[in-house]
């Protein structure tokens, strides 16, 4: 495994190696969590598919592919019925896209795009640290996604509006 440190808070954009990545999807994840019936916390993770990323000049660009139809929460019932066409509708829409452009390496907020179910929407990842070295980049971000902006069942159905997304993403220059 390459040897990856941290960039402090303070690091010059510049620092992290300008090129294109791969991102290694064993090693990637995203996990969310939302409330059900405003009780308790349902937790899980989309499988990363495909990704790639681009660093140059200071500045970001990337896609992501996440495999709404592999969505799990560790209890099959559930996990059928967030791929069911009352949320996910994985049938017609097995994946969820990310696109990051252009983004200043240094902003703790960065726009992006997320498309579920063919609607897309902006939202605003916090990039919380970007590790780098040995050929390999690690990016740690959080977001707290709306998804009522997503044709899915409203949060009356019992699922909260607001689901929290944790991300990790480790890519390895030149798909290595």
């Amino acid at each position: 495994m390459p040897d990856i440190h941290s960039v402090s808070s303070n690091f010059s954009p510049d620092s992290i190696p300008a090129g294109a990545y791969v991102v290694d999807t064993a090693r990637s994840v995203v996990t969310f969590r939302a409330k059900a019936f405003g009780a308790m916390w349902v937790r899980g993770n989309f499988p990363i598919r495909d990704g790639s990323i681009e660093i140059g000049g200071g500045k970001l660009a990337g896609t992501g592919v996440l495999a709404a139809d592999e969505i799990s929460t560790g209890l099959a019932p559930r996990d059928w019925h967030l791929r069911s066409s009352h949320y996910l509708h994985t049938r017609e829409h097995p994946t969820v896209q990310v696109a990051i452009e252009n983004v200043d390496l240094s902003d703790e907020s960065v726009p992006c795009e997320v498309t579920v179910r063919g609607t897309t929407a902006p939202v605003r990842l916090q990039l919380r640290s970007v590790k780098a070295g040995d050929g390999a980049l690690e990016l740690v971000a959080d977001v707290t996604l709306d998804r009522t902006v997503f044709p899915m069942l409203g949060p009356w159905a019992g699922v909260s509006r607001l689901v929290h997304l944790g991300i990790t993403i480790v890519a390895l220059s030149g798909g290595e």
